[in-house]
């Protein structure tokens, strides 16, 4: 058999971009040489965006791009280029922007057409090859904008430069510049959260949980603020919105129930058929989430699924020496979700008959199938009640439930599975470890503590670039490459400050405050208070772009508030503090009219306003009052504090400083921000001061 002709991407290390290696597309990576032959020739630039576990990415390679006649039209008129959304999130996030605004819509494969010199003028989403769907085919597409960039070349370039102001327009929509933020009256985050769920409620499925209709993705920082709200004001409706939210995700299709974690988003309101692909973010910010509802509730099923999830990123999700990987595909064998349904025959193989039976019932396991002649696995009714319908005792039905899980797991992995994305994240990075990190502090399990600092010493030994602390964003293939973005330099921060609220190890704090200074310098925006998404040190692009907004992932300038904010209180460096509340400032009208789109930065500004703790805690050896306080303070929902314990390590920060034991006891000083209490002794009290 011939082998197939290798183009440009081969040389690359994207999993995705070597997807197309072997395309008849003549692909360049993003760079100086394809874009200047593009300058060169006076070609439009087709810019084709993507990642390696999306679904409708390999649908469109294997109908258009493997195809010979539409690799030809692309040759003859205009410059290819291919990009891992996942390597360079900032084009993304640019083309993104322009494909919404014509369109109103979004989505992976990105497909945009540029001017040559990167102002984008036509786009779209998916195209299929031959016309369909209220959609023109690929070639009909490629073909008409070949014509129009002949006949007029200028009307195209004009309707580029226009669309490039407003998008340069709309990155500022989200700040205020009506002068000094210093004259701007404080935020009320107990008013703004309140706003954020009162426009949650219509959106709010009461019966299958979630927002919206379908296809419904997690939202977690709503989800996060919702708790808060409850928190606050023990509002019976937000946690039951909540707690029926959690029920649906971790009994849907939308989770694994054999192998632990979730999938990115359901196609249909029940949480039913989920896209299969898995994202790292997803695993970590759903988990911190369950974990808060386990600390607010105490049921133990919440605290359950974090286990799981964190168990698969421990088992498929981890490089050898530290780092978590990106992404698992939806496809196996070209077929998406093949890895993960099972036929009725199958499981009646595996399991005995009275168990295969009892499995098929509690999972809605079908003769003839629940999804295209397959079986997600899912729960449709609570064990529980599945229990009471059948009349027995709930303990033995999930340890047999258990015991035939582990059986089909085993005969699971024997088949063929998805491809993984060994790309190593550094934003992503930093979520998990944030979430590893809570997880040991909630569940107790070093071992998501040690994965935690493992993954964290793997970013600072491979991925810093010089000792000032200047990141890398991604590695792969021993390889790490590209500017690190704000969105990396704050996700990974914060990861480092929950590490040090874990095993409060003045490391995490040092390079915390590394990162973060570097951050002011290089991503500030001095004019308008707030941050740029690109540090001054990259590329030139058609704009800078800022990230205010919270989409799938927190939004980065909610993510550096955050940091901001917790640093400077386990510090005491007003600098930090002050930075934060400039950010939020600055954001203030945006924070006002869209609450629900800002919930990275609500949650930042809880951390800084009215309530908040910080609680230092200065121990005695002989003295049992550390344990008993550090697992009251993690077991209870007190989600706006931060925890320093001192020791002999870490005894020279700051934080510390003329802060004694009383009378050789164990002491605790309960701060808001950095006003202290009387010192005290006894945890009965610091529980009546939290509570009170």
């Amino acid at each position: 058999m011939k082998s197939k002709k290798m183009n440009r991407l081969a040389n690359e290390t994207s999993a995705y971009l070597l997807q197309h290696a072997t395309n008849p597309v003549d692909w360049h990576p993003w760079g100086k040489e394809a874009l200047a032959q593009a300058r060169r020739e006076n070609k439009p630039i087709f810019l084709s965006i993507g990642y390696s576990a999306c679904h409708w990415c390999h649908v469109m390679e294997r109908e258009s791009f493997e195809d010979s006649e539409t690799a030809e039209i692309l040759k003859n008129y205009f410059i290819s280029i291919k990009v891992d959304r996942e390597e360079r999130p900032d084009l993304d996030h640019i083309y993104m922007s322009a494909v919404q605004a014509l369109t109103q819509r979004g989505g992976w494969p990105l497909t945009v057409f540029l001017t040559p010199d990167l102002k984008p003028f036509y786009g779209g989403t998916y195209f299929p090859p031959s016309d369909r769907m209220g959609l023109p085919s690929f070639k009909k597409v490629l073909l008409g904008i070949a014509n129009a960039w002949k006949s007029r070349p200028q009307e195209i370039r004009a309707s580029a430069e226009e669309l490039t102001q407003a998008l340069i327009q709309m990155s500022e929509l989200g700040t205020r510049n009506e002068g000094s933020t210093e004259k701007l009256q404080p935020l009320d985050p107990f008013q703004l959260t309140q706003d954020a769920f009162q426009k949650m409620i219509p959106r709010i499925d009461f019966k299958f949980g979630g927002l919206g209709n379908s296809p419904k993705f997690f939202h977690s920082m709503e989800w996060r603020l919702c708790l808060r709200f409850w928190k606050k004001t023990q509002d019976p409706q937000a946690l039951a919105a909540l707690e029926t939210t959690l029920g649906q995700w971790s009994r849907g299709g939308i989770y694994d129930h054999l192998g632990g974690g979730f999938h990115r988003y359901s196609t249909d309101k029940r949480w039913f058929v989920p896209h299969f692909e898995k994202m790292l973010y997803d695993n970590a910010l759903v988990t911190q989430l369950y974990l808060e509802a386990f600390q607010a509730t105490q049921k133990v099923q919440y605290a359950k699924t974090a286990r799981e999830t964190l168990d698969y990123v421990l088992r498929q999700m981890t490089h050898s020496q530290g780092g978590y990987f990106s992404t698992e595909d939806a496809d196996s064998e070209g077929i998406e979700g093949k890895f993960y349904v099972w036929s009725l025959s199958e499981v009646e193989s595996i399991l005995d008959k009275e168990t295969a039976q009892l499995f098929c019932e509690a999972y809605g396991i079908t003769k003839h199938g629940n999804w295209e002649e397959n079986n997600i696995l899912h729960l449709p009714t609570e064990l529980s009640q599945f229990c009471q319908n059948k009349n027995i005792e709930l303990a033995w039905l999930e340890d047999s439930l258990e015991k035939a899980k582990r059986k089909l797991l085993d005969q699971r992995n024997h088949r063929i599975a998805p491809n993984r994305d060994e790309k190593i994240i550094v934003s992503w990075n930093g979520l998990m470890i944030e979430a590893m990190a809570f997880s040991f502090q909630v569940l107790g399990d070093t071992n998501y503590l040690e994965s935690a600092q493992r993954a964290a010493h793997f970013i600072l030994d491979y991925l810093q670039q010089t000792e000032e602390g200047h990141l890398h964003h991604s590695f792969q293939e021993g390889r790490a490459q590209f500017n690190a973005l704000l969105d990396d330099y704050a996700c990974f921060a914060n990861g480092l400050l929950s590490l040090f609220e874990s095993d409060f190890n003045s490391l995490w704090i040092s390079q915390a405050e590394k990162l973060l200074k570097l951050m002011l310098r290089e991503f500030w925006d001095e004019s308008q208070n707030t941050f740029f998404y690109t540090p001054k040190t990259h590329e030139a692009l058609i704009l800078r772009p800022k990230e205010f907004q919270d989409g799938a992932l927190p939004s980065a300038s909610g993510m550096a508030i955050t940091a901001l904010a917790r640093l400077g209180k386990l510090t005491g460096n007003p600098l930090y503090l002050e930075h934060a509340e400039k950010a939020l400032k600055s954001h203030r009208d945006f924070l006002q009219q869209a609450p629900m789109a800002c919930g990275q930065m609500l949650l930042a500004l809880e951390l800084i306003g009215p309530g908040s703790k910080e609680i230092i805690i200065i121990p005695e050896k002989s003295d049992e009052t550390v344990e008993t306080a550090l697992d009251y303070l993690r077991s209870t929902f007190y989600p706006n504090k931060i925890i320093a314990l001192k020791t002999e390590e870490n005894a020279h920060l700051a934080l510390f400083k003329n802060r004694t034991s009383l009378n050789g006891t164990t002491t605790l000083y309960i701060c808001e921000n950095q006003t202290c209490l009387t010192p005290i002794t006894d945890v009965e009290l610091l529980k009546g001061l939290l509570s009170g």
